[in-house]
């Protein structure tokens, strides 16, 4: 699947990419920006992509990205329970220059709700497999192919939540940006399994008992109403 994202949404032409089009639940949400660590998780930690994943803050501008070319590859749209697919992010953004011998020029934060991001010399792996991000070895660069692992049968959808910014290296100023989510569809949740009778603490012959009470209950009630119809001298049937 080929996604780019800039002022408006446009979908690759290209049939390979076509067929594997994710679920795009929101794009780009105006008021939000996730905090960066030049090498991401390793500084921050689990708090840091927690923190940042539900809350997000403005340390790459106030702003959100709102000019330039982005790509997300790779997230099937309904993916085969256990498999490992390779997912590709990519930003395109001449607005944000990539000075010459600058040691940084983006990062992203990723976290998914089912299935495991794997380990990599290149990513920070947290909650384990719950969240990835860059580290040293991957933020003098605009595009990382990262894997993840999808969940067992009946885990269902999985949900993606990706920030991603594209640095100068020289501070903050003229860094942007962006933010998105994207949902591969799962199998669905097991249904809650029904307890038995006898899975609830109710012995078989707790049981019978119960039912010959009723049935006692319910007999007496028709003798009853037998006797006292047949016995009634002012009932008229």
């Amino acid at each position: 699947m080929h996604l780019l994202w800039g002022r408006e949404l446009s979908i690759s032409g290209k049939s390979n990419y076509s067929l594997v089009a994710l679920l795009i639940v929101t794009a780009l949400i105006v008021g939000k920006s996730a905090e960066g660590y030049p090498n991401g998780g390793v500084s921050g930690g689990e708090e840091w992509a927690e923190d940042s994943i539900a809350n997000g803050c403005s340390c790459h501008m106030d702003e959100q990205l709102n000019e330039g070319m982005y790509s997300l590859e790779g997230i099937p749209n309904a993916y085969v329970p256990e498999e490992t697919y390779n997912i590709t992010l990519v930003i395109y953004d001449s607005t944000v220059v990539m000075v010459e011998d600058a040691v940084r020029y983006g990062g992203f934060l990723a976290e998914v709700t089912e299935g495991a991001f794997i380990t990599d010399e290149n990513y920070w792996i947290g909650g384990e497999g719950l969240y990835i991000s860059h580290n040293d070895n991957s933020n003098d660069v605009r595009n990382w192919t990262f894997q993840w692992t999808a969940p067992t049968e009946g885990s269902g959808d999985a949900v993606f939540i990706i920030y991603f910014n594209a640095v100068n290296g020289q501070g903050t100023n003229g860094d942007q940006w962006g933010y998105l989510t994207a949902v591969s569809l799962g199998t669905p949740q097991a249904a809650a399994h029904e307890s038995s009778i006898h899975e609830l603490g109710v012995s078989i012959m707790q049981y019978w008992i119960a039912l010959m009470a009723i049935a006692v209950v319910l007999l007496s009630v028709l003798i009853s109403y037998v006797v006292i119809r047949g016995g009634s001298s002012h009932y008229r049937g």
